[in-house]
């Protein structure tokens, strides 16, 4: 199983999760307060510490980032816009990102040069009913392969693309 852990630095509490990257799942989670008045490392180490041992994994590769100061940049990029580009939106709301681009549909030129313009630190690429179209996700996944975006993009779309569109953005 190849693991990372993924931190959040906020103004409150310091959030670490364990991701196993093959599975693509959340294996353990954990949080401390954040340490402002000694130092913002103590904080961060306790909850990865927690996260870790939860997990039962000895060390694993840190990537970190802070919400607390206006959160992480959301770009969202839905299959139709009602119901996945809104659910996206919201999900990013809900979990103290600041959304700063919602696109819906298949991505032209126009749209990708928005999204870019919004200078998000990730992108949400969501949609398609399992089994269903892909082809829409399919199209998105492979425009902001050839932007060259310099962001991560989170796919939580069509399971049965999932392995090709991991291809495709890798």
């Amino acid at each position: 199983m190849s693991v990372v852990v993924c931190a959040d630095v906020g103004s409150t509490y310091t959030k670490a999760a364990v991701v196993d990257l093959d599975g693509g799942r959340l294996v353990a989670a954990a949080s401390a307060p954040t340490t402002v008045g000694t130092d913002v490392l103590h904080g961060l180490d306790a909850a990865v510490g927690a996260a870790l041992a939860s997990a039962g994994v000895a060390e694993a590769p840190w990537y970190v980032c802070s919400s607390a100061g206006g959160g992480l940049r959301l770009a969202v990029v839905g299959y139709e816009p009602l119901v996945t580009a809104q659910a996206g939106r919201r999900v990013g709301l809900s979990a103290g990102a600041n959304v700063v681009h919602v696109a819906a549909g298949r991505l032209s030129g126009a749209d990708v040069a928005a999204l870019r313009a919004a200078r998000p630190d990730v992108v949400l690429l969501v949609g398609g009913t399992d089994g269903g179209d892909f082809e829409t996700v399919t199209h998105n996944a492979t425009r902001l392969a050839k932007a060259r975006l310099r962001v991560p993009v989170v796919l939580a779309g069509n399971a049965d693309v999932r392995d090709e569109l991991h291809a495709v953005l890798a």
